[in-house]
Order: structure tokens, then C-alpha cells, then sequence
């Protein structure tokens, strides 16, 4: 327990404590983010002493949670979301996991039934990961925790930096170390040092369950729903940062937020936004739009630069995260959220999500034909062809028309064609070696067979399950986690991913234009100029990018010598990242930059762990 809180000293944090009893034991540094939050220390632990739970992140049905707990006869010490969750825990056992909503992860340490439970969220924002050694099994929230506990050094998983350096993103499960596994998102283990058990306990829903007659009551039911997760994701105990980058989502959320503290509704004392202040005439400068909120509400906006390091801070980062870098993209963002610490808050507000989410997807003549419904076909190609002329909507329309009338078996004889062609002409497979593209071929097969076959149901279940996903919430928590700040991300919430599954996707995408509904539902709320903006950001870096290629040119020919193929490595390093065609390249030159350092950093002889500053010999290991 010394070895794991010692570890955990170095994130921000206000208590810290632990909890041993027989077999099993727990570990925590805990911070405080809610005003519930300072009522517990955790470990929480039972009044028998027999249940202990460790919980990191927050609830949003809290209150659900506490009224149908008390209506059972639970007795509540205090409101922290750690004793809602052991209550949830002791009424319902395993079947907790689904009844817990929000963005967390729990550890629960069960002396009566001799066992550890372990679950994160529908979505998995906040990361645990596990490693088992025949009947001892280590669950930790980062990697770095788990070297700690293990004496003998980790080998890299190859197969994992495989998808990492050509951006193919199919594995679930496996992280970059052979040893640890990711407990899957929505999912719950149960470990009794014999056996280990990993069940789903969400699944996203796929059938069309929502239907009006009009667009003014689709309209009325999602800014019910948008209302409600914003002010839930506002439950802090100090004011909360919003991110407000000037696109659609973000000041959505920005002026819901300002609503919800007009109306009395907002469950923290205040909120201040913040937005990104990029170079003015580069393809990242939002500025515009973001003060166009800020001054449609009457609210002060405090701008900040991009974050933009050389590469040693990427490659230090990820050596004390025991992790690949992260992303650039991902980094621009840590000036602005140090400055909200600054500031005194811990939880910052985004409106991550509704790209995925409000955007719909290009089957809607597949709905309409699924339904029988023919006047929703026409108007649909009516709208089409008005936005793009006769012959790309008739194309289109034929098209899904097409694949509706084909027998299973046909269309998935053409997706195998297609996925195999598509392999062929991929040129980021070009410089993978032989073996791990088959490796990577035969993870794209398992993934894809993991999916339903019907196109609709395919890209909700793709959407809300994609193991890219696993990469944006950890990298991206992890940052936050070593500065004290919490994220929160009401756009992602169930009831918010459930609404839009079970909507149908005309309501979201007519034509060329997307988010149809949330324009109609913020259009009292949001500036003409952020209402009808169409263009998207991009933070591409050509400096870093560089810097990337250059670090893979030196590292190449010795570090990714068992990752790749030297013949066709020339085909993206002889390309001049300094240049605009380097922009194309960018997520393919940060994984083959994410995985050399990863390597040559495992490979290290004499390297000091940096959870414990134990001197490790990997050769002798």
C-alpha cells in the first residue's frame, strides 16, 4: 500500500488513505470536487468493516440514486458519490454497474464474498486498468501505479503500437504493455483470486424509438434533455470553467450554462468561460466566434494561448505516465486548463460529443425504408437534390436503396471486398511489418465481426463502442489528472447518447446541414454568426509534426526495427511535415513518433521507474 500511495502522491490531490483486510486491499489519494466529496475520505468503508470501495470521478443521477436507495432502507453517512456507490453496491451487487451514471470508476474490495469488483462508466472516461499474475490481480487507474506494484519490468505490446503508429483503431482491450489489460468500457470485472469475470452492462440501443410529428417537438424533448445533463455536469463546489471554443456545441453549452444560472437552476456558485486564443489568421483562430458568444450572454471571456512545447515535453510526459505521447492536438489545450486552476476551480465544462452525437449519418433513406414510410423518402430527396444537385442525391438515394434491397449475405460478401481493397491501397500499412499487419488484419476482422451487419445499426454501435475512443479519454484525463482538474462532458452522457440513437437521423442531418434539431433548439440562445457557422477548426502543428518526423528519422532504423518494414518507412518520412501536404499525415507521423519513444524509453537500460525511483536493470529482467 506504501508503494501504491506513493505513486499516487504525485497527482494533486487532498486526502489520501488506505484500507487492508486479508487478500484484499485498497489505495487512494483523493480530490475533492464536489462539495459532497468533503464529507468522505476514501477508502469508504463499511460499519462491519467487511465492504471498502475506492471512487474516482463523479455521478450525474446522484439524486435518482439516493432517493431509490432510501426508498430500500439504505442509511447514508454523508452524500458523497463513494458512499452512493457502495450503497448501489450493497443493494444490488453486480447489477450497480448499470444503475451508476456519469464519469467514473469504481474499485470495491468485498470481504464477505472474498472478492474485488472493479467498473467504469458507459463510455470509459475515466481509465482502469488491470494486470493479473496467477491469483493476484493489481486494478489501478494509470500504468504507472501498476509498474510500481510489479517487480519484474513490462514488455511492450506490439500488436497495440501496431494500430498506434497507422492509426488503426481496433483493439479494446489491450494497451501498450503486454501484461496490463483495459477494463473495457461498460463493463464490470469480479475477481475471486481463482476466477476473473468481465461482463457488459450497457449497450447502446439501436432501434428508432423516438417519432413526432413535427420538428418543434424533437426540438422541445432534446433541449429537455441538454438542459438537464448540462446542469448536472455543473456539480462542484467551486465555479466551473467552461471551454467555449466558438463552435456550435461548445457555445451551446456556454449559453445553457448562463440559462441555467439566470433560472437558479446551476448546482455550482458560478462559471467563467474560457476559450483557445490561436495565432489570428491560422486554421485554429475561432476567436471570432467564441467572443460572439460571450457577448451575445454579456459574459467575460478569458482567452489563452495554444499550449505549444518542443518535442521534449511530449516524450518526458509519456516516459512519467509510463504511456505513449499524447496527441498535439490534445496538449494546445493545457495553458487554458492550468489557468483554470488558477482560478480556483477543479471541473471544467466541454462540449466534446456533439460531432458524434448531432451530426446523424448518411442512412436516412435506409430509415425511411425500414418504416414503410414513403412521404419521409421523397421530402428526403427533395432536400437532397435541392442541396446538391440531381445527380449526387439520385446516386446517393440509389445507393442506400440498393443495400436495402440485397440479401445479408450479399452485402457482406461486398463489405469483405471492400475492406481487403481498402487494405491494399492503405498506404500506412506500407510501413507496418508483415506479421503485425496480419496481426492488425486479423484485429480489424474481429472488431468488425463484434458489429451488426445493418448499416444503421452499424455506425450507431461503431460510434459508441470505437476503441479510438479509449485513446481520447485517457490521454486526455491523464493531462488533466496530473494538474487537479476534472472534465466533464455533458454531450456524452447517457441520456444524451441514448436521445440521438433513438431519434431518427433525418431530424439531424437535411442535405448539406448538420445538427439540424440543436440549431433549432439554441436559436433563441446562440449569436446568428455561431448558429449558422459551418466551418470546423484545425489544430494541425507543422512545427511539432516536424519534430516528430525528425525524432523518427534518428530512432527509426533501431527502435521500430520489430514494428516495421524499412522499405516502405520512406514513404511518409521523405514528406516535408514543414509543408501543407504534411497536414494529411499528421496522426500517422505522432504514432510512428508515439511508439518510437514508447520503445526506445522500455528499452532503456538502468532506468528509474518514475512511481518509485527504483533503479530497474532490464536486461537482467
Amino acid at each position: 500500500m506504501q508503494t501504491a500511495l506513493h505513486s499516487l502522491r504525485a497527482y494533486p490531490h487532498d486526502v489520501e488513505g488506505s484500507w487492508v483486510s486479508g487478500r484484499l486491499a485498497l489505495a487512494a489519494c483523493t480530490l475533492h470536487t464536489t462539495s459532497e466529496s468533503y464529507e468522505q475520505s476514501q477508502p469508504i468503508v463499511t460499519n462491519d468493516g467487511q465492504v471498502a470501495c475506492v471512487f474516482d470521478g463523479y455521478l450525474v443521477n446522484h439524486e435518482e440514486l439516493v432517493r431509490d436507495l432510501e426508498q430500500r432502507g439504505a442509511v447514508f453517512r454523508n452524500r458523497s458519490d463513494a458512499e452512493v456507490a457502495i450503497k448501489a453496491y450493497e443493494a444490488w451487487g453486480d447489477d450497480c454497474a448499470e444503475r451508476l451514471q456519469g464519469e467514473f470508476a469504481l474499485i470495491i474490495a468485498d470481504q464477505r464474498q472474498g472478492r474485488l469488483f472493479a467498473t467504469r462508466d458507459h463510455l470509459g472516461f475515466v481509465p482502469l486498468y488491470y494486470l493479473r499474475e496467477d491469483n493476484r490481480l493489481i486494478v489501478a487507474s494509470d500504468y504507472r501505479t501498476i509498474a510500481a506494484l510489479r517487480p519484474a519490468a513490462l514488455e511492450p505490446n506490439l500488436r497495440y503500437l501496431a494500430q498506434t503508429l497507422t492509426n488503426r483503431w481496433y483493439l479494446r482491450e489491450e494497451t501498450p504493455w503486454k501484461q496490463i489489460s483495459r477494463l473495457k468500457r461498460a463493463h464490470f470485472l469480479s475477481f475471486d483470486g481463482e476466477a476473473l469475470r468481465e461482463e457488459k452492462y450497457w449497450s447502446p440501443s439501436t432501434d428508432v424509438t423516438i417519432r413526432y410529428k413535427s420538428d418543434a417537438e424533437y426540438v422541445e424533448h432534446y433541449r429537455e434533455v441538454l438542459f438537464d445533463c448540462v446542469r448536472r455536469s455543473s456539480r462542484a463546489h467551486y465555479k466551473v470553467g467552461v471551454a467555449v471554443s466558438g463552435g456550435l456545441d461548445s457555445s451551446a453549452i456556454f449559453s445553457v450554462a448562463d440559462d441555467l444560472i439566470k433560472n437558479g437552476r446551476w448546482l455550482s456558485p458560478e462559471m467563467q468561460g474560457y476559450s483557445l486564443a490561436a495565432p489570428d489568421g491560422s486554421n485554429a483562430f475561432e476567436l471570432p466566434y467564441a467572443r460572439a458568444a460571450a457577448a451575445h450572454l454579456g459574459r467575460e471571456l478569458r482567452e489563452l494561448p495554444l499550449f505549444d512545447p518542443d518535442i521534449e515535453y511530449y516524450t518526458q510526459d509519456a516516459k512519467w505516465h509510463c504511456d505513449i505521447p499524447s496527441p498535439s492536438n490534445g496538449a494546445m489545450m493545457l495553458t487554458m486548463e492550468r489557468q483554470v486552476v488558477s482560478d480556483g476551480s477543479r471541473v471544467m465544462i466541454n462540449g466534446i460529443g456533439g460531432d458524434e452525437w448531432l451530426q446523424g449519418h448518411a442512412h436516412s433513406y435506409l430509415e425511411f425504408l425500414d418504416n414503410k414510410d414513403p412521404a419521409g423518402f421523397w421530402g428526403t430527396l427533395n432536400d437532397e437534390v435541392a442541396d446538391q444537385g440531381l445527380l449526387p442525391a439520385l446516386k446517393q438515394c440509389c445507393r442506400q436503396t440498393a443495400v436495402w434491397l440485397a440479401p445479408e449475405a450479399f452485402r457482406e460478401a461486398i463489405r469483405g471486398r471492400m475492406r481487403e481493397k481498402r487494405r491494399r491501397d492503405d498506404v500506412s500499412l506500407r510501413w507496418l511489418a508483415p506479421e503485425l499487419r496480419q496481426a492488425l488484419k486479423e484485429a480489424e476482422e474481429e472488431f468488425e465481426a463484434s458489429l451488426p451487419a445493418n448499416p444503421i445499426e452499424w455506425s450507431k454501435v461503431n460510434l459508441a463502442t470505437t476503441p479510438r475512443g479509449d485513446l481520447t479519454h485517457s490521454m486526455m484525463r491523464r493531462q488533466r489528472n496530473r494538474i487537479g482538474l476534472e472534465s466533464r462532458h455533458p454531450m456524452l452522457y447517457r441520456p444524451f447518447i441514448e436521445f440521438s440513437l433513438a431519434t431518427p437521423a433525418h431530424i439531424k442531418r437535411r442535405g448539406a446541414v448538420t445538427k439540424v434539431i440543436h440549431r433549432q433548439a439554441m436559436e433563441r440562445y446562440l449569436p446568428k454568426k455561431v448558429l449558422n457557422r459551418t466551418t470546423k477548426a484545425n489544430f494541425t502543428n507543422a512545427k511539432i509534426d516536424h519534430q516528430f518526423a525528425e525524432y523518427v528519422r534518428a530512432h527509426a532504423s533501431y527502435v521500430l526495427q520489430e514494428l516495421c518494414d524499412s522499405k516502405g518507412l520512406p514513404k511518409i518520412l521523405d514528406i516535408d511535415f514543414r509543408r501543407p501536404e504534411g497536414d494529411y499525415w499528421a496522426w500517422e507521423i505522432w504514432g510512428l513518433y508515439a511508439s518510437a519513444a514508447f520503445l526506445y524509453q522500455a528499452n532503456c537500460t538502468g532506468e528509474i521507474n518514475p512511481a518509485t525511483g527504483v533503479q530497474l536493470d532490464r536486461k537482467n529482467q
